[in-house]
């Protein structure tokens, strides 16, 4: 019987000091041994791999995914004296898991750590610029992509070198103004508005003006040339008249002059007219001799 106890405890301590000495890493993930508390060796490779049992090696795992550090609010001076709030993020992961080790040890260290290089940068950063390439009603003016860009830079570079950290991106969640100072700038985007509406509104009377000069011009054009073309009309129309007149004077002149009495009766007599002439006027004279109308 204690034969057997001690083959079963013996067997006990086998397996688990195989299980000591046997280790799984994820696709996830790296391992760092340790022999004696000093680093030995980095295992990337999934897969199940074995080391010597504890206290000998022991195994420290490091997370390779990427995390998003976000930090909390934070109120920054800009060049022109101006407070603005901002609220950033930046996406983070192990590059060089010994170092990060060395440095951080886990996570949370790692994103105090990375926490203050953002805000150092962001405050550096905005510091140097004005409040109007951070927020402005003329577009050109704004440069806040350029601005996280380069802040993203500088912060990869720091934690590349201190930790062993890559900084993949640095990202501007909001940007806002502290209450005491967000109706000044409210007031300040509203007359910057109102300044832009009037250019706009200058601009359209301008060139409002210069169509309806344009416009004008164009109609005195027509009109003089409308009238160019009357007059040439009236002209030929005038000829064609005294040509016929005169066609018909020739082939019978005693019908044409009764026809232009007739005609200038028309225009000066009518029911209440009174007409005094000479006796011997020629206006009269088919009154006083009707028979002069009539046809041979």
């Amino acid at each position: 019987m204690r034969r057997t106890v001690a083959l079963l405890a013996a067997a006990a301590a086998a397996l688990l000091l195989l299980l000591s000495c046997a280790y799984e890493i994820q696709p996830a993930e790296c391992g760092i041994v340790l022999f004696f508390g000093e680093p030995a060796r980095i295992v990337r490779e999934p897969g199940l791999h074995w080391k010597l049992p504890p206290p000998i090696e022991t195994l420290v795992r490091i997370d390779l995914r990427l995390h998003i550090l976000d930090p909390s609010e934070a109120e920054y001076l800009t060049l022109d004296k101006k407070n603005v709030l901002v609220d950033a993020f930046a996406a983070w992961q192990v590059e060089d898991p010994l170092r990060y080790l060395v440095t951080v040890v886990d996570r949370r260290t790692a994103e105090a750590q990375l926490e203050d290089i953002v805000r150092s940068e962001l405050g550096s950063a905005l510091g140097t610029r004005e409040l109007t390439a951070l927020i402005s009603t003329v577009p050109g003016d704004v440069h806040m992509d350029q601005i996280m860009q380069g802040i993203a830079e500088r912060a990869r570079e720091k934690a590349a070198d201190g930790y062993g950290i890559l900084v993949r991106t640095v990202g501007l969640k909001r940007l806002n103004f502290p209450e005491e100072n967000r109706q000044a700038i409210f007031r300040r985007m509203e007359a910057e508005r109102e300044r832009i509406a009037r250019q706009y509104r200058s601009e359209g009377e301008e060139q409002a003006e210069m169509v309806r000069a344009q416009a004008d011009l164009e109609q005195a054009r027509i009109l003089a040339e409308a009238e160019r073309r009357a007059q040439e009309i009236r002209g030929e129309a005038d000829a064609e008249a005294a040509r016929i007149y005169a066609e018909a004077y020739a082939e019978d002149q005693d019908f044409y002059e009764f026809l232009r009495t007739l005609a200038a009766y028309e225009k000066f007599i009518d029911q209440d007219a009174t007409i005094v002439l000479p006796s011997d006027s020629r206006l009269l004279r088919l009154l006083r001799q009707p028979h002069l109308g009539e046809t041979p």
